[in-house]
């Protein structure tokens, strides 16, 4: 899963990044709206943080823009002064949840979860892949009836060939699903952790296009 973190505390958001990252998302961290607009034009989000207070403008502001260009990305707010009043104003132009500061990490973690469970895009909640079952929400993968255990970075291999079953899925689209931005990683891997899947789920369900990427197929 890939978030956009705006938040302008540097102290709060190396925070927030450092425990996303080791749960297995892939962080964008910026700390202004112009920042912020750069990254929605360059990426897809499957969450926003968003701090309402920043220093070149105010974050509902980004999330007034984001729901009149009809982006559905599901958007979490992050502040200290979000009275009843302002939580029905947010909610009202978009917001999906809140987290007050300061936060707690275990819900923080649930909460993203729940909005971007929520607001999925597939409507699915298990899915078979020849003798492969996936519980997405759990993320429980199990063949053959055995359960198998998979790294943050594998299973954000799988659920990326996952969300475009039976399409090629290119290179450069899972590098951008296992790392953020800033992240410096070596030329091989995106296809040493494609090979580690193999090796788990089954090498037959994975099918390497030549030049181009790579697709999960139904054998």
């Amino acid at each position: 899963m890939r978030i956009l973190l705006v938040e302008d505390d540097i102290s709060q958001g190396t925070a927030i990044r450092d425990l996303l990252k080791d749960m297995g998302f892939a962080v964008d961290w910026v700390t202004t709206r112009v920042g912020a607009d750069e990254m929605l034009r360059m990426e897809s989000y499957e969450c926003l943080l968003l701090d309402l207070t920043l220093p070149d403008h105010n974050g509902e502001d980004i999330l007034r823009s984001l729901r009149m260009r009809s982006d559905l990305s599901p958007v979490l707010i992050l502040s200290g002064r979000t009275n009843p009043r302002e939580r029905a104003r947010l909610l009202d132009a978009g917001a999906d949840d809140f987290v007050s500061k300061p936060y707690d990490k275990s819900e923080l973690v649930a909460r993203i979860k729940n909005v971007t469970r929520r607001l999925s895009v597939s409507p699915l909640p298990e899915i078979r892949v020849g003798a492969l079952v996936v519980q997405r929400a759990e993320r429980l993968v199990e063949r053959d009836g055995e359960r198998i255990s998979l790294s943050p970075r594998e299973w954000g291999v799988l659920e990326c060939l996952l969300n475009r079953l039976g399409q090629i899925v290119e290179r450069r689209t899972i590098e951008s699903t296992l790392y953020d931005f800033a992240a410096e990683f070596e030329s091989n891997t995106v296809e040493v952790y494609v090979s580690r899947l193999r090796r788990k789920i089954g090498a037959d369900l994975i099918e390497t296009v030549r030049g181009y990427g790579y697709r999960l197929v139904d054998n």
